[in-house]
Formats: C-alpha cells, structure tokens, sequence
C-alpha cells in the first residue's frame, strides 16, 4: 500500500464514515448497555469463585446506575480515540520503552483491554474483513499496514477503557468492565462495518491489492510465548534473569580484546573493495546466510542460553527483525540487510540485554541509522541509493564477519557508515546548514517584525488610515524595521528612522492629516526606497507599494473631509504572506511561497499534527511524488524545511504546510523510528499472550 495513490472521490466518504461512527458512538452504547444488564448477572451466576461472582455483579450495579451518563459520553470518548488512530496513535498504543514505567495495576487493565478487543475482533472478523478489503480498494489504508485504520475493533475497545478511566469507579469494576463491556458491542459494530464497506464499495469492480508481504500477524504472535511480565523483566535488567556477563557463546571471539582486521579495514573505506573479496570469499561459511542456516543458528543459542532472560532476549530480537523485514515501507534491499544483521544481534542479545533498555547502546542506533535513513528513498531506483546501499552492504558484511559478541562491533560499523554517508554527501550537508541559518534569521526577523506591526495598529493615528496604507506598514514596512534593529549595533532608539516614515505615512493618506507632510513626499519615496532595498524586497513589488501610497496621498489631498467619495480607486494591494523572506533568503532554502493559497483554506495558527515531528518522512507532490524528511522547524513553529536524499532543501511556512497537508499533496510516510515500532509490535504480541493466560 505503500505506494498506492489514494482515490480523491473516497476521501470525504470515508471522513463522512468516521464522523457517522462517532455519531453514533451513542446508540451503539445503549445497545451495549442494554445487553450487559440482561447478559452479566447470567455469566457471573456461572463463575465459581465467589469474589470473582460478586465482583461481576458490582460491576454490573455500577453500569446499571451510570447507564445515561456512560451512554452520552461515549461518542467523543471514541471520536477522541479516532483522533489518536488517524494521528498515528502511538501515545495511545502500547510502547515498548514505556513497559518498566507502567504499574502492576495497569498492566492488569491492559491485559484486560487486549483480551476484551480480541473477543470483540474475533466476533466481528468477516465484516471487519470486508471494510478492510473496501479500504484497501479505495487506497485509503494507512502507511505501513491494512490493519492500523482507525475504525478497528482496538480502537472501541480502547474508546472504553478512555470512558472507564474517565469514570468514578472502582479499579475492580473498571477491569471488569474492560473485558466484559467489548464484545457485547458487536452486534451493532457488524451493522457498522457492513454499512461502510458498503458506502465505500467502488462502482465497479477492481483488482484486489496485494496484502502486506511476510508472515501475517496471528501467526507473528502465536510465535512468541513472551507476556508483559517477562518482557518488563527484560527491560528493567532484573539481576536475577539478566544475562550472565560471563557468558560467552563464541569461545573463538576475542573481540573484547583486539579489533577484528576486518572492522579495522572498513574504517578506511578507500580499501573497502579489497575488504569485500576477502568477504565474499568466505560468505558460504559464514552462520546465517540461509533460512536453513539461520534457524539452526537461533536453535544453536537457544541451546547456549543458561538463564531465562537469555532466552527471552533472543526472542525479542527474532520477532522484531520479523516486524522490520516485513515492513512494506523499508525496500527490499534494506529489508534483507535488516535480516543479516539478525545472527549478530542474537549473539549480542545473549550477552548485553542493555540493547533493550538503551536507546544509545550502538547495535540499536546502528539499527535505528539503517532503517531510518533507508527511508529517504521510494524506490530502488531513485538517485542516491545504491550509493547508500554500497556502504551498507560493506560494513555489515565486515560485522558478521567479525563475529564478536559485545557492542564494539556494533559502534565500529556504525562510525563507518556515518563517515561513508557523510563523505558522500558533503554538499547536502552544506546545503542543510546555509537553509538553516537563512530561515532562522528569517523566522527572528518575523518575529520582531508582528511585534513592531502590532505597535503601528495600536498608534491614535493609525485609527482611521486607509487599510492599504496599514497593509504596507504591517507589511513590508514592519520588515524594513525589524531588519534595521536586528543589524544595529549603536543602540539608537529608531535605527533607520522607521518610526519618521511610520508617521508620514499615517498622516499622507489622511485628508485630515495630510496637510502636514505635503512637502515631504519626495523624501518619503526616497525613504522607502532605500529601507525596502535594505530587506532585498523585489523591485517590481517595492514599485506597486509606490504607486499604491502615492495614490491615496493624491486622494488626501484632493479630498476636504475624510467622508468624500474618491475621485479613482488605487492599485490592488500587493500579496503578501504571514511570514515573509527575503529573495536570498529564499534561494538558500527552498522556499515554496504561500501565494495561491485560498484565504483561510489553512490558519496560520494552527499547528501541523504531533506526528509529524523532526525526523518525520512524508511524501510531497510536485510533478510526481517524491520523498522528503523533515529535517529542521524553528523554534517558534513559524517555518519548516525538508531535505531531500539528494541533498537539496525545502522549505515552507506553518500555513503552506497545513494546507499541503489537508489537500493531499503531502502525506505522512513514517513519524516515529521504524525500529520503535518494531519493539512496540513485539510489546502488544507479549499483551496478546499475556491476556491469554
């Protein structure tokens, strides 16, 4: 689906689809309600233990009180859950580097929430199967995956468990609640969801899209005999279940005590093709280069493993390198990289289980700069990437065949690849830091220039001045100024006599006023002139503001009150954006201009969705799509720049970028590290399992 290009017609049936979901949030809980009070008191007259009886049956007393209550405020429970989804919905996910936070008492709610959306998944699987199938066809599936849209089953279970935390009860009832309340909702999400794979059925038929290559889910997770409580262990560094620092898999490995002559060599990377023969050469004989190798290779050190932690870490390790060789967003090349990196980080895993509770330990960065900076390209054809792919392939070869066991390997390869990729792009490096320093001169002298704009608005006499006459003031002018302030080094109160033109201006195009600087309007062109060329304001616009103010001086002038009619209506005023940089500016950064926009079609003052943050890659519409990384926002959120593989720069204002945004022209490919969803996907298949026991 990655590639997919979603079909325009479907986009407002399906934000139409959502809303009706959420609409009918309501009824769909009555419904749920309804049934709970007649079904619960006959399943908790079946359980044997007597608590666990009557724990039920004051759950139910609680539902049966805040009936009303749960019912009202159960749409905006779940369109706040459909929010969180359609956002990315990782804070509402679990997270793998959040589960030594997370209390015994909520990991008993999750574990009841996971086992509650299963029963209510497995009730509604034909239908669901069905919507997906009218999501996929209409190409309006998320990145990286046909089952993360936001109409799932997890998610109303999720909205839920939101409603439950929201409500004055008991933790005993709220867990309750979690597992008894969701699969008594599908009855009513069956109609749901056969009404919208209805709504979103094609006119005609179409060819069905091709699945997520790998392994599917279920059988992911029913791979995996890992729960939370174990893999909390893991992460926590339990003295107990840690690794043994003794142990050692490979007794031949001296890595600990010599660097290997092959990572030795991959540091210099200019005798990296004598490095790769040697490589090559014995590449038959190294472990797991073949599936049936491999899984010998995992059998032999499950063999080797002493505690339960061990096993535990070479568990981990298997299934998130599952999850990234079969992320549809990494190529095929990345992914098979990802897939020989698997043999050295299990033997890693048996020795240091810090690669789990350390975001900076090297083999997960090195991890985390593979897969991430892979996704600067969209196909394997695209410029620049078999550039990338050439060190890649280098220094990993040279890591395995290193053989070592602790992380200094790791942190070998990783300095090597980062001299390679920085070697090779000397010039985009450039590039990134001359837009950088263009855009936050520009953002600071935006900044002071609404402040000094605000002062203007806020004069006696700017009251009744023409709101041409403002515009340029609030403008161009308010630029000029803030530019003279920013470079003046004498401490004068009004660098550059900005606040003189300011006035003259004010009172020109006031018939009331206009007397008084009658014989001042050639210094006041001459003034003008001079601060516009000082901010490199295009000529051609400097000669339109010009032409503008001198005709409403003209009319002041010719006009006894402030009431007359006018004799001719000046020149249209000149488009000019919220925030405002110079043409030199512009060239250094790539910057796309807001003109063409549709007044209010995006506020300035709305912020881009969290996810797309630093580090975030998307894809923008030009003559075609192509893949960019946003790699700077100032510091006030007023401009962002993207980067290209290639090295050439983008940049664009809080407005262009909404408004790109909600037309389609620029769509979020991936916001959080590729490797942090892996880990999180293996967390939820520990859930899964943990809810089963």
């Amino acid at each position: 689906m990655a590639g997919a290009t979603p079909q325009p017609q479907y986009h407002s049936l399906y934000r139409a689809c959502i809303k009706d979901a959420a609409i009918a949030g309501g009824d769909l809980m009555r419904a749920t309600l309804v049934r709970a009070l007649s079904e619960l008191p006959l399943q908790a007259a079946a359980i044997h233990d007597v608590v666990d009886r009557n724990l039920l049956l004051e759950a139910v007393g609680v539902l049966k009180e805040r009936q009303s209550a749960l019912a009202t405020a159960f749409p905006q429970a779940l369109l706040a859950e459909f929010a969180q989804a359609i956002a990315g919905d990782r804070d509402a996910s679990l997270s793998f580097d959040t589960l030594p936070l997370l209390g015994d008492e909520q990991l008993q709610e999750n574990a009841e929430l996971v086992h509650g959306a299963q029963a209510l998944e497995a009730a509604v699987r034909p239908q669901l199967a069905a919507l997906e199938s009218a999501l996929a066809a209409a190409h309006l599936t998320p990145q990286g995956g046909e089952r993360r849209h936001p109409l799932r089953p997890e998610v109303y279970a999720r909205s839920i468990y939101r409603l439950a935390r929201q409500s004055p009860v008991s933790p005993a009832v709220r867990r309750r609640w979690l597992r008894y309340l969701p699969p008594l909702m599908a009855p009513e999400l069956v109609h749901t969801y056969a009404a919208m794979a209805q709504r979103l059925q094609p006119p005609a038929p179409s060819q069905p899209m091709a699945l997520e290559p790998g392994v599917p889910q279920e059988a992911r997770d029913s791979a995996t005999q890992l729960t939370i409580r174990e893999l909390r262990k893991l992460l926590s560094g339990d003295p107990g279940e840690a690794a043994d620092d003794g142990v050692i898999v490979f007794s031949d490995s001296d890595f600990s005590h010599t660097v290997p002559a092959a990572l030795e060599m991959v540091q210099d990377m200019r005798k990296v093709d004598q490095l790769l023969l040697q490589l090559r050469q014995r590449q038959a004989a190294m472990p797991g280069r073949g599936r049936d190798s491999l899984a010998a290779f995992r059998e032999a050190l499950r063999q080797e493993a002493k505690r339960p932690a061990q096993a535990l870490g070479l568990e981990v390790v298997h299934l998130m390198i599952d999850h990234l060789a079969g992320d549809p967003r990494l190529l095929p090349g990345v992914r098979d990289i990802v897939r020989d990196l698997e043999p050295p980080l299990l033997r890693l895993a048996l020795v240091d289980p810090r690669f789990f509770s350390d975001r900076e330990h090297a083999a997960r960065r090195l991890l985390e700069q593979i897969t991430q900076r892979s996704l600067a390209w969209s196909s394997p054809e695209d410029r620049g990437f078999s550039t990338f792919m050439e060190g890649l392939q280098q220094a990993t070869e040279a890591l395995l065949d290193a053989g070592g066991t602790g992380p200094e390997a790791f942190e070998i390869a990783l300095s090597a690849l980062q001299e390679a990729w920085d070697e090779s792009q000397p010039k985009g490096r450039r590039n990134r830091e001359r837009a950088v320093r263009a855009l936050m001169r520009a953002e600071q002298r935006n900044l002071l220039a609404g402040r000094i704009a605000q002062q203007i608005l806020d004069r006696p006499d700017a009251a009744k001045a023409p709101p041409e006459a403002l515009a340029f003031l609030t403008g161009p002018w308010s630029q000029v100024m803030a530019q003279a302030r920013l470079a003046d080094v004498t401490g004068a109160e009004d660098p550059g006599g900005g606040w003189w033109v300011v006035q003259a201006v004010l009172w020109s195009v006031q018939p009331a006023l206009a007397g008084r600087v009658a014989g001042q309007h050639r210094t006041l062109v001459a003034r003008i002139d001079d601060g516009l060329a000082s901010i490199d304001h295009l000529p051609a616009d400097t000669d339109r503001w010009q032409n503008l103010l001198s005709a409403l001086r003209d009319l002041a002038l010719s006009t006894a009150t402030g009431s007359a009619l006018r004799a001719h209506e000046p020149e249209p005023v000149p488009e000019t954006s919220n925030t405002w940089l110079a043409p030199i500016e512009m060239h250094e950064s790539g910057f796309v201009p807001d003109s063409g926009l549709p007044h209010g079609a995006a506020d300035p003052d709305t912020l881009p969705p969290h996810d797309l943050e630093v580090g975030a890659y998307v894809d923008l519409l030009g003559e075609g799509w192509e893949r960019w990384q946003l790699t700077w926002a100032s510091p006030h959120g007023l401009l962002f720049m993207f980067t290209h593989a290639s090295g050439t720069t983008r940049s664009m204002t809080r407005r262009k970028l909404n408004a790109m945004m909600a037309q389609g022209s620029l769509r979020l490919v991936s916001a959080h590290p590729v490797v942090d969803g892996a880990l999180d996907a293996v967390a939820r298949a520990a859930w899964r399992n943990s809810s089963s026991l």
